[in-house]
């Protein structure tokens, strides 16, 4: 039996994602669009994709005017990382957090930026909270070429460890 249609979608979304890493906006962008319309019960992978495909339109047709949407938001904070303004970056995921802390996409960023400035500890946190809020960040940080780094600390493995869960509390004795 081959992989299946999830584990097809995860390979194809990581061989766009690491095209965009490169930085070949356009290839990028093929990639991502054959995710997003392969693959149309990965709600999650299809919306991530989307995500990086709107950071290789933005990169083909250069800076377009303040982003205001969350989506928009989140794409310029990313767009500034993927070009080393991590100081810039950080500071629009900073103010995004700030009114969406649970928003897995905004802590996961939040860790790569920290990661690459070498802020261990930072990253630790944002990572822990981005697998608690989406545990497939667990398996896109350990494959993410910018946690290289990060996954030589100590402090990674329980950082992607899944949350406990909350066992019920054991029924009284009936009378």
């Amino acid at each position: 039996m081959g992989p299946s249609s999830h584990d097809l979608a995860v390979e194809a979304f990581e061989r766009a994602f690491q095209t965009l890493q490169q930085r070949q906006f356009g290839r990028a962008a093929e990639l991502l669009a054959q995710v997003v319309n392969g693959f149309p019960d990965e709600k999650e992978l299809q919306e991530r994709a989307r995500v990086y495909l709107s950071i290789c339109e933005r990169q083909k047709i250069g800076r377009g005017p303040t982003p205001r949407s969350l989506e928009e938001r989140i794409n310029a904070a990313t767009v500034a990382i993927n070009r080393g303004a991590f100081t810039e970056g950080l500071t629009l995921l900073r103010k995004l957090e700030t009114d969406h802390r649970d928003n897995d996409h905004i802590q996961y960023l939040m860790c790569v930026a920290y990661t690459v400035i070498g802020d261990v500890p930072h990253a630790l946190e944002h990572l822990k909270l981005a697998v608690a809020l989406n545990p497939e960040n667990r398996y896109l940080a350990t494959q993410d070429a910018d946690l290289d780094s990060l996954r030589q600390d100590a402090g990674f493995p329980s950082a992607i460890e899944p949350a406990p869960v909350a066992k019920p509390a054991k029924a009284g004795k009936r009378r």
